[in-house]
């Protein structure tokens, strides 16, 4: 049996459509299925591109974003650069031109179109991922508080345990979200009633024509799993957040039920993408996807968790299209049998 490795290498191969690198000799014909995943031609723009030499950071080419996504399901990038600083970044933004970008963080929360994407794919996975020490100070209530720096790259679980270490509390149930920091302020990402916009202090971000700018929590407007930023958009490098001093071995405490928890209600050793629907006001959208006998209910080889009904999960080999098609499956089906319309807090991104 194939490993992991070697089915994205036979996949990465199809996509090619040549076998150069193992001397194939003939040309497959697309679009085609290859170890169950429909594979479809990439129109690679990368000789536009001359100036990715100035790039610091690691450059792919024509890569599969099935390897760089929680789901792992998704065609080829054009360009996928993993930058090393932010002059790797502003050196992008300013010779993009009008190339579409898209910044991708941990890959969770996220689906990737089968045919994969037109443009430049920027990952902050393997940067901005430093986690400052606490900076103390006191309020006039005579609370001690402190300031944390972060960069948008840094998981949530390590920011979270990071300020435990040091007797903080306001980000401890927040210590099961699988994506970056990065990604948590651009959703608001929250569980248990905690989200991350509260203790938000500033927000650092690179603007579309490469300039530095930092706004205050004052600037950003928080709703249920949306941050509203004022101007165009831009990509977050860092941010500072706000906790108060607790009493730490609660704040363990609280952590260790709130992982086991998670443990015992979602699929986490499945491939999936987190919550697929945001709740409805009042209501739980897992809740009313079982209460209709969906759980484990499947379209290709996409199926609702039999763990937790608001959970898409890949069985193997899923694409995008299995998943979109069982999302508006249910979507139909709750919206028939109860009138609610369920709104999606996945992003679906490609062609």
């Amino acid at each position: 049996m194939l490993n992991e490795a070697w089915k994205r290498r036979l996949i990465h191969i199809a996509h090619s459509g040549s076998g150069r690198e193992l001397n194939l000799k003939t040309r497959m014909e697309f679009p085609k299925t290859v170890l169950g995943q429909k594979i479809h031609q990439s129109k690679t723009m990368t000789h536009t591109f001359p100036w990715l030499h100035k790039i610091k950071g690691r450059v792919l080419q024509d890569e599969l974003l099935a390897s760089h996504t929680s789901i792992q399901i998704g065609g080829p990038a054009d360009v996928l650069v993993f930058p090393e600083d932010t002059r790797d970044i502003q050196t992008i933004l300013k010779n993009r031109e009008k190339t579409p970008l898209y910044i991708l963080g941990e890959g969770s929360n996220l689906l990737a179109s089968d045919r994969g994407i037109r443009g430049i794919v920027i990952s902050l996975k393997e940067c901005f991922k430093e986690i400052k020490r606490p900076l103390f100070f006191k309020k006039e209530d005579g609370k001690r508080r402190a300031v944390i720096k972060v960069g948008a790259g840094a998981k949530m679980s390590y920011l979270a345990k990071h300020a435990a270490r040091f007797s903080l509390t306001g980000i401890e149930r927040l210590v099961g979200i699988p994506g970056s920091l990065g990604g948590a302020i651009i959703m608001n990402a929250g569980a248990e009633g905690t989200e991350i916009g509260p203790v938000l202090r500033s927000v650092t971000r690179i603007t579309r024509n490469g300039e530095i700018e930092t706004l205050k929590r004052e600037d950003l407007s928080f709703q249920y799993r949306k941050t509203i930023f004022p101007g165009e958009p831009g990509i977050i490098i860092e941010a500072e957040i706000e906790l108060e001093e607790g009493d730490r071995s609660e704040i363990m405490t609280t952590m260790d039920r709130h992982l086991s928890r998670r443990a015992q209600t979602q699929p986490l050793t499945i491939p999936n993408s987190g919550s697929i629907f945001k709740n409805p006001e009042g209501d739980a959208a897992g809740r009313i996807i079982e209460s209709l006998g969906l759980k484990g209910y499947s379209i290709g080889k996409a199926g609702v968790s039999i763990r937790h009904a608001n959970f898409i999960v890949n069985k193997g080999g899923a694409t995008a299209k299995d998943v979109t098609q069982l999302i508006k499956h249910i979507q139909k089906e709750v919206k028939e049998k109860t009138s609610i319309d369920l709104q999606t807090e996945i992003v679906i991104i490609g062609d």
